[in-house]
Order: C-alpha cells, then structure tokens, then sequence
C-alpha cells in the first residue's frame, strides 16, 4: 500500500492474493489494512491537504501532465496493460485500451485548470450591496473502486479530486489493487507531494465503516452493487453519523439496446456483440438486454451467432484471446448459477402450448469452457459465450432482464414496435444507459426523450468520454463521474454579501 508518498505495511496478518484468473497462477499478494493503517492514511492526506489546496491549480495539472507522458511511455503502458491482464483477465488489446483511457482523463481535466485559474469570485450589485461567490476544495475525499475497471475508473475519481486541491484515499478492489498501486508509484515518480493520494487495499465493510464516520472525510466516490451501494449510504446518512459528507453512487446497469426496424442488421448485431462481450461481460454499460424489431429479429439473431462464433476465448496474455475469463470464483459461480436458473425458466413453461424455443432459447453457450477453439485445455474461470432468445411474455419475469447479469451472456428479444422496446426498457430497477439503433430522426428523438437512464446512445453503445458527465437514475446510483461539472462535486461554495465596505 502507498501512504505518504511511500510503500508501506500494516501490522495487519490478513492478506489476500490475487490469481490470474485464466491460469490460477499466484500474481501477487498485499496486506489488507486494519482500522489504524486506514486512518492513518486519512490523517496524512488530511495534513498534505493544508498545502496542497493552496498550490496554483497550473501547477497540479503539471504534474499530472508528467503522470500522463509516463503513462504514454511504450514500457510503462506495456508494464501496467500486462500487470492488469494478469490480475483481472482481459485481453491485453482491452488492458492497453484501459490504459489509455486514464490518459485522456488526465489530458481532460488538466485542460480545465484554466476553468480553475479564473477569478474564483463572480460580482453581483445591487441597491443592497455587493456580492460574491468563491469555491474550495472539499478537503480528504475516499474513493472506492470495483474490479472490472480498476484504472479507469481510479483516473475517474482520483484526477478531478486532485485537481481541484483534494486529497484522496482510495480502497482498490482486493481482485485488481495490483494495477492500482503501480499508478499510485507513477504519480509520486511525476512529482506527486506526499499524501496527496494514499491507496490502501482493505475489506469492504472496513472501509465503509472508517470512510462513513471519518470526520476527515468530506466526500466518498464508491462503484460497485447497489447492496454494498446502499449499506455505504445508510453508514453515511445515519441519524447516528454526526459526519455529514459528499456522496457518488454509481452502481452498475442493465442497458437495453433498442434495435429498430430500419437499420443495417449486421452493423448492428456487430456492435451488440463488440459492446455485450467486451471485458467478459463486465462493463456495467454493457448492453445486457436487446430488443430487436420483430421484423428483423430473425436475420439479427442469425448475424448475432456469426460474430459470436468468431470470439476467441483464452488466457489475455495471447495475442489471439479476444475475450478472457470471468474475473474470480465468485463471479464464475454465479454466471453459473444464472444458467441454471434460466434452463429451469424454460423447461417450466414448456408444454403442449408453450414449447420450450417459445418461452426461451439458449442460442449458443451457456456453458463452462474447458477448451479453447483450438482444443486446448483452459484451467481458469472461462465461460462460453452466450445468447438466449426470450419470449416476450416470458422476458416480464426472466432473471436475465430483472437482475444485472455480469458475465458474457446476451439476451435477445423481440418487440412489436419503439413503444413496446422503451416500455420493457424502462421495465427495471436500473437506469444507468441505453441506446436506440435507427435512421429515423423521430425514432431516435422519441426514445432519447422517454428512456429513463442517465445515458442515451444512438447508433452506438457504450461510448464513454471523460468530457461528458457519466451516472444514472433510479437505482443505478446517485451523481455523476467525468465532465467539467464534476469539478463542482469536489469543490465548497462560499457566497459572501457585502455592504458599507
């Protein structure tokens, strides 16, 4: 773990290890902190807050342009993409992908340090007097991240927290803390001043607890499930947490994907697959339900099994893999048992009336992979990849469309017409994305006015740029990462009314 500036270990025994989830091989091990590492960190961004909040905002985005010509260095890129294929499982083109990112979200916000160098005062006169409104930072701000995205959304929470003169303590994943704390060391390599950014791998419910009731803490940024999501806001909110602090949620998705009767159906099966598989399946913008026009649901299914058939499941490390395993045990489990369920789902509503392809099919997959295409044997968390066909009776109640399914498994159904699609799209607890695929202006105008998500494509999906705000509704989470509104969620407004001065 990073905290002040410096490698460190806890007088914590608890370690966790991380495996490569395509071979089972050791990776590495950190020390989970206990309680007194955790505050310990907070305490040092607290005091490097003192200095760092009153450093010229110029002179942060310097740093973080040499934090991001580091990053854009063949050896570095090439260290960090490998170290994060090894430790959570994508293919190493998606793991260079992830890397770049961070630097376009550090290029972003560095750019918007003119924003800050503005006069911090706006002037209002009136016959009352004068007045002006200021902003400054927060102070400690906590983030925590998930496993499937862990340097991104690190760049997501991080950059515009230091930008703007905070401090940060982050609790990477204990599945992927690896990549993490090698971006802390980079940051300190750049010139990063101690305690600015701390990382400290822990427990969740640790974290939660510390962060929640830290009178330190001003703001915590947390990705992961609605359920942890939920037990962090009650901690934080509690009638018996005299702390009150800033809250981002965002937690996860079920996009739906609207495929309209007027489009090219191989483009667009093309980029439902590139979207739904990408990262194994788990992206929480991934578009986990497709509903498709009735009239073109059958060429759609068709090209969506062609392109599927080309995926090549492997270990990341190979340049052929263009999907890898699930990350971990839990997950593998699960996607499993999601299976299982599904084949119940079917043989219960077959009868004489209701055959089986009439409630539901398992196009392709739906299995563990022993094997790649090659015939060679896979030892890691791999899982075919999958597409059902639903019904549109039985898509009311399928666990594919109530629950945020997490792994490589698309969901096709067909739908009448664009009512039909925004109304079962909207049919959900979540609300984070969706997109409507149509050459018809009025279509696409129709859905992006009634889908109920923080996130509308068209002709695209999952399309993600540091400059545009990022989050959802409903129980997809509360605020939004990214965009130059962002920098307000990490900075305290001060208005200030003077007369006779």
């Amino acid at each position: 773990m990073f905290i002040s500036g410096k490698k460190c270990e806890p007088s914590s025994l608890q370690k966790a290890n991380v495996k490569n989830p395509a071979t089972g091989e050791l990776v590495g091990a950190v020390t989970l902190a206990d309680e007194k590492t955790l505050q310990d960190a907070i305490s040092s961004s607290k005091t490097a807050f003192d200095s760092w909040s009153k450093t010229d905002p110029k002179d942060r985005a310097f740093i973080l342009g040499k934090v991001s010509a580091a990053l854009k260095e063949e050896s570095i890129a090439n260290e960090l993409a490998v170290l994060l294929t090894k430790e959570q499982g994508k293919p190493l083109k998606e793991a260079r992908r992830e890397i770049e990112g961070v630097t376009e979200v550090i290029d972003y916000f560095a750019s918007l340090s003119s924003v800050l160098l503005s006069p911090d005062a706006k002037f209002y006169q009136n016959s009352n007097g004068y007045a002006f409104v200021s902003k400054k930072p927060l102070g400690v701000c906590a983030a925590i991240l998930p496993w499937n995205l862990p340097a991104l959304i690190f760049s997501w929470k991080v950059i515009p927290a230091i930008l703007t003169g905070n401090t940060v303590v982050v609790k990477p994943s204990t599945d992927g803390p690896l990549t993490v704390l090698r971006l802390a060391e980079i940051f300190y390599e750049s010139g990063l001043p101690a305690g600015v950014l701390n990382v400290v791998p822990a427990t969740g419910e640790l974290t939660g607890n510390v962060f929640a009731t830290s009178p330190a803490v001003q703001k915590i940024s947390f990705t992961g499930s609605i359920e942890t999501g939920k037990l962090l806001r009650e901690k934080v909110f509690s009638a018996a947490n005299p702390v009150q602090k800033r809250l981002t949620l965002e937690l996860g998705g079920s996009d739906a994907m609207i495929v309209c009767g007027d489009v090219d159906v191989r483009w667009a099966a093309t980029e439902a697959v590139r979207a739904r598989f990408f990262n194994c399946g788990q992206a929480c913008v991934s578009p986990k339900r497709i509903f498709v026009f009735e009239s073109i649901f059958e060429e759609f299914k068709k090209q969506v099994l062609a392109e599927v058939s080309k995926i090549h499941v492997g270990n990341g490390l190979e340049s052929e893999t263009t999907m890898g395993p699930v990350c971990d045990k839990n997950q593998w489990e699960r996607l499993i048992d999601v299976m299982g369920r599904i084949r119940l789902e079917i043989l219960e509503t077959e009868s004489d009336e209701i055959p089986g392809p009439g409630a539901g099919e398992i196009l392709t997959g739906g299995n563990v992979l022993k094997a790649d295409r090659s015939g060679k044997p896979l030892n890691g968390y791999f899982f075919e990849p999958t597409v059902v066909a639903l019904a549109p009776d039985r898509s009311k109640t399928s666990v594919l469309l109530r629950e945020e399914i997490f792994g490589p498994v698309m969901v096709l159904v067909p739908v009448k017409d664009l009512n039909d699609a925004i109304e079962r799209s909207n049919d959900t607890i979540y609300g984070l994305g969706a997109s409507v695929w149509t050459n018809n202006l009025k279509q696409a105008k129709t859905a992006v006015e009634q889908l109920d998500v923080g996130i509308v494509w068209v002709n695209q999906h999952a399309r993600v740029l540091p400059s545009l705000p990022f989050g959802g509704v409903k129980e997809s989470g509360i605020g939004r990462e990214n965009g130059e509104q962002v920098l307000n969620d990490y900075l305290e407004t001060k208005t200030v009314v003077l007369k006779n001065v």
